[in-house]
């Protein structure tokens, strides 16, 4: 039988960490994105046609992250969740 360790609430304050660290870069990549919208608006020709694609590109790329680092905190919130219940039954178990 596998044996494990685990401290939920550590669990849960990396879920924590994980939303916070994706509102920044949400919020860095939404600047970002400003500027080069602003840039591009006076942009013409070839140059600006390939750029526009590499930042389509860009946009896939990103959405790709952010639903990941989603998935990631609500893995790791869910986590904290199961292991703190599992350990409050067991608790349970042995009051009266």
């Amino acid at each position: 039988m596998p044996r494990f360790e685990v401290d939920s609430a550590q669990v849960v304050q990396a879920s924590a960490a994980v939303q916070g660290s994706a509102q920044q870069i949400g919020t860095e990549v939404d600047r970002m994105m400003r500027h080069l919208v602003q840039l591009q608006a006076g942009w013409s020709g070839s140059a600006a046609t390939s750029f526009q694609s590499v930042i389509n590109e860009w946009r896939v790329t990103q959405e790709r992250v952010r639903l990941t680092l989603e998935d990631i905190q609500a893995a790791l919130a869910q986590a904290g969740r199961q292991y703190q219940e599992v350990e409050d039954s067991a608790v349970r178990m042995f009051t009266a």
